[in-house]
């Protein structure tokens, strides 16, 4: 991560929120996409403070990584000074900048988000680590990172998006289900309470039928 965050990094961040923000809105899968068509396909009762909280951490993410990895990959001098008192070697900030903007392009695709999301995440588990016992410092960014590739790797593998935007579905099939139950367990409870009905009759055997079995 940057040691400081400046103006500069300011603005290029909210540059590439925009530019993202606009690729994110034209992919199919997309609850951006999908929040913009509500009006043509309306989805009354979906959760769309949900899925727009999602997809606007995803965009951040996205331009956060792009902005550190691309910054380790063309060998900004606080780059390089940071991995050089990692003590591994230089080859480490081109391994790590490469997973960092890869992480953050395929963040930006819905079907590739989450299986994204929990590698950038294993990335900032190392980094939390090396912070903590190599530099000795505070891991904040590193765990503020975590904190929002798991919310997102828990989001999109779970399948967990898709039903706060189908959530006409999802709580349709509850309530029959809830339904169904209750009264299954109702009758049971009922014929328990009175016994056999009355009006059903066990048939007798017949005389005739007697007489012709001796």
């Amino acid at each position: 991560m940057f040691n400081e965050i400046g103006f500069t990094h300011i603005l290029l961040l909210a540059a590439l929120m925009v530019g993202l923000y606009r690729v994110r809105k034209s992919l199919p899968g997309s609850g951006l996409r999908a929040w913009h068509d509500r009006h043509v396909s309306p989805r009354r009762l979906a959760r769309w403070h949900r899925v727009l909280a999602l997809e606007l951490i995803e965009l951040i993410l996205a331009g956060i990584f792009l902005l550190v990895g691309g910054a380790k990959l063309i060998g900004r001098p606080d780059m390089v000074a940071l991995f050089r008192d990692i003590g591994v070697g230089q080859w480490f900030r081109y391994v790590t900048g490469t997973m960092e903007v890869t992480g953050a392009a395929l963040l930006v695709l819905p079907f590739l988000s989450g299986g994204s999301a929990i590698v950038l995440g294993g990335v900032m588990i190392v980094a939390t680590f090396i912070e903590f016992f190599v530099l000795h410092r505070p891991p904040v960014a590193a765990l503020a990172c975590l904190t929002g590739h798991s919310f997102v790797a828990w989001a999109r593998v779970s399948k967990r998006h898709r039903s706060w935007l189908d959530a006409e579905s999802s709580s349709g099939h509850t309530s029959v289900r809830t339904v169904s139950m209750k009264e299954r367990w109702n009758f049971r409870r009922k014929r328990r309470k009175e016994g056999p009905s009355p009006g059903i009759r066990v048939p007798l055997p017949r005389m005739n039928d007697m007489a012709a079995e001796s």
